[in-house]
């Protein structure tokens, strides 16, 4: 991430440079500016990812910088530091969503923690901005025929065959279908209908019949006990899986075993 730190007062920027501990942050380049020109000219060579604005400066206020950025550059993130407590000034901050507005002199720590806020959010809007990139590619890509390999050549099938890969991996812990639709950047509903589409069963009833199998075979070896068979194909609850095994089979865990014994 890029950080462009402007203030008019030099010393207030080294004070900043200087306390703020760098390494709790995850910014790879930090620059400074000493007006709206200097400010300008950064984001003319590329983007900025966050803004730390003083206000009142001379040819150019703060107000001016994120006004022009907010129409320029409305990804970059603006943070207005001041030494104002006016609100007016409060007032046009929050009219030009900015994410906070801090008075000076600020502790080190009161940075830090509204950097990690921007940090934060800016990690979040990307998340967000792959999962929708994702999503409309993936919905092209279903409107093409089952032989096309253009795109990104993820077909329907291919997404299908990383689930379950993802499933057998990932056997012993405990997961919900939206968070294996969210490891896919796909919404729950569309991973179920292709999931459906493909097996002719949900993609719940896929996971349980991939977990029963595995605690079926693992009985049949007899080499763990039934609360470790439990805690291996992702139950933490022990009385939770002897219910689904005795539905799913029509016997507890211990009945099966007992019978595959005799058998």
């Amino acid at each position: 991430m890029k950080l462009l730190i402007v203030d008019d007062e030099i010393y207030a920027i080294q004070g900043i440079l200087d306390g703020v501990d760098w390494k709790k942050l995850h910014f790879q380049e930090i620059l400074t500016a000493n007006s709206y020109a200097q400010a300008l000219n950064h984001f003319m060579k590329g983007s900025i990812d966050v803004l730390l604005c003083d206000i009142e400066m001379p040819y150019g206020s703060g107000l001016d910088l994120v006004e022009w950025i907010k129409a320029n550059h409305p990804e970059t993130v603006c943070i207005f530091l001041t030494c104002h407590d006016e609100f007016d000034f409060a007032r046009q901050a929050i009219q030009l969503q900015c994410l906070d507005y801090v008075l000076k002199p600020a502790a080190p720590e009161v940075l830090e923690q509204v950097l990690q806020k921007a940090e934060n959010v800016i990690t979040e809007t990307q998340q967000r901005q792959e999962y929708e990139q994702y999503g409309k590619r993936y919905v092209r890509e279903l409107a093409q025929p089952s032989n096309d390999t253009s795109g990104s050549g993820r077909r329907p099938d291919n997404v299908i065959e990383e689930v379950e890969s993802y499933i057998q991996k990932h056997i012993s812990e405990s997961f919900t279908v939206e968070e294996i639709a969210r490891h896919f950047y796909l919404s729950a509903d569309h991973l179920t209908r292709l999931f459906k589409k493909q097996h002719g069963q949900t993609l719940i009833d896929y996971i349980t019949e991939q977990r029963m199998t595995l605690a079926r075979q693992l009985l049949e070896e007899n080499q763990l006990t039934i609360t470790m068979i439990s805690a291996r194909v992702g139950y933490s609850n022990y009385s939770y899986f002897t219910k689904m095994f005795k539905k799913y089979y029509g016997k507890t865990p211990r009945e099966y075993q007992a019978d595959f014994r005799q058998s």
